[in-house]
């Protein structure tokens, strides 16, 4: 049962980020099972049901799926430091690569805390899907701009400096037609917010309130791929 993070999280990656190398995890994997995955698996644990009753059914939650690695990647990294200092949980639809995919996700590191929806790496087939559905229905995306505001999250993910804008489309949603990536973050959340078995409600009901955006994310990537398809391509 999930019962917060716990004093400890914080703690472990700070100690990591400082003694960052194999000698230190080595010495320190059990506390890492302990105090670092064991919290998260029981967070996702605890969101999972409320992820596949209120947003898909067909949402992975297997905690080995959704949490993400402790180990870097660092082939084609000048960092070449093997451990995060952070650690993030993606809740995306079941079989479906990273890049690409709309996805809820929720991030701690020692310096904060933060979660949100959105469609991680770059992709021109999916945005300009996204663009054609802006310029069909601005008002689908309008409607997302007071919740966004309400709830505190910001638009983010790099956008193109040169690309021309329809004048039709509505101010407001112009930095949204830019992007190359898009996600929307959560500002403001305190990082002693995840010490509380409270932390559940607060991130789910932002994502309920995120569900309809999710799901416009959702229908530009299927339609991306059907007009791949057509061509005999793959996203």
């Amino acid at each position: 049962m999930f019962q917060g993070f716990g004093d400890e999280l914080i703690p472990f990656f700070l100690d990591l980020r400082f003694h960052n190398d194999k000698s230190f995890m080595d010495a320190n994997r059990e506390r890492y099972y302990r105090e670092v995955r064991q919290p998260f698996y029981d967070f996702i644990g605890a969101m999972g049901p409320l992820m596949q009753q209120k947003i898909s059914e067909d949402m992975e939650v297997r905690p080995q799926k959704c949490l993400s690695r402790i180990n870097r990647d660092t082939r084609f990294s000048k960092d070449k430091s093997p451990y995060r200092d952070h650690l993030w949980v993606s809740f995306r639809q079941q079989g479906m690569a990273n890049d690409g995919t709309p996805f809820f996700w929720f991030e701690i590191r020692p310096e904060e805390v933060t979660w949100g929806v959105g469609i991680w790496g770059e992709n021109r087939n999916i945005m300009d899907a996204m663009r054609r559905r802006m310029i069909a229905h601005p008002e689908d995306f309008e409607r997302m701009l007071p919740i966004l505001k309400k709830r505190g999250f910001t638009l983010d993910g790099d956008q193109w400096k040169k690309m021309a804008v329809p004048k039709e489309m509505p101010e407001a949603l112009r930095p949204w037609y830019l992007k190359k990536q898009v996600y929307a973050s959560r500002q403001g959340a305190k990082l002693s917010w995840i010490l509380s078995p409270d932390i559940v409600n607060r991130v789910m009901k932002d994502y309920e309130a995120l569900a309809p955006l999710y799901w416009m994310f959702r229908g530009c990537v299927e339609e991306a791929m059907n007009q791949l398809d057509d061509m005999g391509g793959k996203v």
